[in-house]
Parts: structure tokens; sequence; C-alpha cells
């Protein structure tokens, strides 16, 4: 890969314009719900609701997945590169907070197939890959104490079992991060775990 040599790199390069904090966002839809009496308003108001609430659901772990890949692919270009806009640095860590969010979205996957189940009579099949890809991403902020102190790619800790993929596999990383930036469609990054993950 002929890289061009970088002074500095994007915390985020574009994914948070296409996700919400997921709790926030199903609180609000499941008010929504909620404010029916009625089971079969309930049921309709879910039915509606639905497709919504499994794309949050689905970008959520989307963001998860490209935070991963975008991590190996900074890695990739050095360790004294500086990281620019990072909303964290300077703050305090505190691990149960760091982790709130990402314990909810791991369980709320559980309460998407109970609901499915009660207001469709759907069964909805949880993708164990999201459930682990969740659960990196939760390794991924501990191990970086919610980078806190992450001032250049020399500081950013990839979770145990991701590795820096050959230049072609970097290549092909870095032109679908730029992909789905324009398009939104953060999910279709999951073929690439396999570039970089092998546990």
């Amino acid at each position: 890969m002929t890289q061009t040599q970088v002074n500095s790199v994007l915390f985020d390069p574009g994914y948070a314009q296409h996700t919400t904090i997921l709790s926030i966002g199903v609180e609000y839809l499941y008010a929504q719900i909620n404010q029916f009496k009625n089971l079969g308003q309930r049921k309709m108001k879910f039915k509606m609701t639905y497709p919504q609430i499994l794309k949050m659901a689905n970008n959520n772990v989307g963001f998860c997945l490209g935070s991963l890949l975008w991590a190996v692919y900074i890695k990739s270009l050095g360790d004294n590169i500086a990281i620019e806009g990072n909303p964290c640095l300077g703050g305090t860590y505190e691990e149960a907070e760091t982790v709130e969010e990402v314990d909810y979205s791991i369980n709320f996957f559980t309460q998407i197939k109970k609901d499915a189940k009660y207001y469709l009579g759907q069964d909805y099949q949880i993708n164990p890959q999201y459930i682990k890809i969740l659960e990196l991403y939760k390794e991924f902020l501990t191990l970086n104490f919610s980078f806190v102190n992450t001032k250049t790619t020399g500081d950013v800790k990839l979770p145990s079992g991701f590795k820096i993929p050959d230049e072609a596999s970097l290549e092909k990383i870095h032109a679908k991060i730029q992909e789905v930036i324009s398009t939104g469609k953060l999910l279709e990054m999951l073929p690439l775990l396999d570039l970089v993950y092998e546990g």
C-alpha cells in the first residue's frame, strides 16, 4: 500500500453522524409504544416502530465494528500520529460508566427477541456475531480507559485477537469505511471483521 505520510488522523472518521445513543433512542420509541393502554394499539405501534428499532440496534453494532476497524487502520499508519477530535481526552475514566451503554446494547438484543415474540408473534434470531462485536468493543473501551489519555495512534490498544492485516486488506478496509460514511450503512463493514480479527 502506498501510503502518504500523515501527521494526524480523526478520532471518528464520520460514523457518529449515522448513530444515536441506543438507550436514549429506545427509551423514546418505547415511550411512544407504551402511551397506549390497549394491547392491540401497542401491538400496532410496535409493528410500525419495529423496523426503526432494528435499524438503531444494527447501526449501533455497525458503529462499534467501525470503531474497531478504524483503530486497526490508524494503528497501521504508525505509532506517533496525532489523533484529532477526541472528545474523551482529559476526561475521567469510570469503568462502570464506560461499559454501561455497551452492556445495554448487548442486553437489548434479548429484549428485541422477547418483544418481537410478544407483539408480533415473530421469532427474532439474535446474530451471535453482533454480540461478539459488542463484547470486543467493550474490551476495546476498557483497554483504552475510554480514551481519556489517547493522544496518538501509539496510545490505542487493540483487543486480543486483533492484528494489523496486509496492505491490500488495509486498502479494502479504508475504502469500505469511506463508503459507509457516505451511505450510512455501517453493517456493510461486517465481512471486514475477518480481515483483522482471529479470535
